[in-house]
């Protein structure tokens, strides 16, 4: 091909790609992965965690289970793998919310405290459910849970 035909057709790649390079740059990720993010389900779950993180860390679950989940000496950590008072399911977390813990089903006996339904606050069963998912996210990361 002579040097000429080179640089134009050079020239016309490196002009149609620098818009797509661009696009990239921008959003990153693959299509696919892009979709899947947008989807109604992963929207639908972003706004339960975030709905039960504004009810875990203003509520009263950070008296005991400290900020973040991370636990001490009042209640259990929840952003580990060890889960006390239930399987670590989502639905195991729910119930546990819903009913609460007491002291004669205690796995640490040390615990001063029982954690009583829905952690003394009067919580609706949506609230229960995204309180359930936020609890959930802290030692699964944001992945979407799955059916048992």
């Amino acid at each position: 091909m002579p040097k000429h035909l080179l640089v134009a057709t050079l020239a016309v790649i490196a002009s149609t790609a620098a818009p797509a390079r661009a696009q990239q740059a921008q959003n990153p990720l693959p299509a696919n992965v892009r979709q899947w993010m947008e989807s109604e389900q992963v929207q639908r779950w972003a706004r339960l965690i975030q709905a039960g993180d504004s009810l875990f860390n203003q509520g009263s679950c950070t008296r005991c289970h400290r900020e973040g989940g991370i636990g001490g000496e009042r209640a259990p950590n929840l952003t580990d793998a060890q889960w006390d008072h239930s399987d670590g399911s989502l639905e195991g977390i729910r119930e546990t919310i819903f009913w609460g813990v007491r002291r004669k089903d205690f796995k640490d006996p040390k615990r001063p405290f029982e954690m009583n339904p829905t952690g003394g606050m009067n919580l609706s069963w949506d609230e229960v459910r995204a309180l359930a998912a936020y609890v959930w996210s802290l030692s699964n990361g944001n992945y979407l849970p799955q059916r048992r």
